[in-house]
């Protein structure tokens, strides 16, 4: 039993990042949360089953920024926080709406997430994020889908969809979000080419993630 009391909110940089599940329909290869026993720079991210309510992380991110501030506020845990869409819908209301204060409601607010959101939640949600969500990161890996169900190793109801679902899920944020970034982990130039010509024709802009 981990005796570290679990994170559901903790900083890297300048961002506050919010833990709002262990939950993932992958198990990526590059994946460090078993390697890291759950651990992200000593912060304990093993909520064992417990997930936090919107309410709580506002709570916390008031209480976190009223010690010291931050930029902004990012959806990225050891879990894909699409598997609870309404409560980042929620928490990002809330936040919006100055019910995180002395948390600033003009903060930016990020969602990282794995694209299968639309999959998850068997919806076009890409639109509910416009107002409320100022950039989402994409971690699509590939180029092609063979590659990406070898690096992303989805559950078996995300595996045949998957890789297009992540496809128009970028497409759809890119037409309604100021910040749309579909990421790599660090690979060779062909595929980074390759990579980067399919995330310009669905309106993204590339970002390249150093393994861990």
């Amino acid at each position: 039993m981990n005796l570290i009391k679990p994170s559901i909110v903790y900083r890297y940089g300048n961002g506050l990042y919010v833990n709002l599940t262990n939950r993932c329909p992958t198990a990526c290869v590059f994946c460090i949360k078993t390697k890291w026993k759950m651990d992200y720079r000593g912060a304990n991210l093993n909520l064992e089953n417990l997930e936090p309510s919107p309410t709580e992380v506002a709570r916390l991110a008031a209480l976190t920024y009223a010690e010291k501030s931050f930029d902004e506020l990012v959806f990225c845990g050891y879990g894909e926080p699409a598997m609870r869409f309404d409560a980042v819908l929620e928490t990002a209301r809330m936040v919006k709406s100055g019910g995180a204060f002395p948390v600033p409601a003009g903060i930016k607010i990020r969602l990282n997430t794995n694209g299968l959101a639309n999959l998850i939640c068997e919806r076009n949600v890409a639109p509910e994020l416009k107002g409320l969500v100022d950039a989402v990161h994409i971690s699509l890996n590939a180029s092609e889908p063979g590659r990406w169900a070898e690096l992303m190793r989805p559950q078996a109801r995300y595996a045949e969809k998957g890789f297009e679902s992540v496809k128009d899920f970028i497409r759809e944020a890119a037409r309604v979000l100021p910040e749309t970034i579909a990421t790599i982990i660090d690979c060779d130039k062909q595929e980074l080419a390759a990579f980067e010509n399919l995330a310009a024709g669905l309106g993204a802009k590339t970002r390249v993630r150093a393994a861990l």
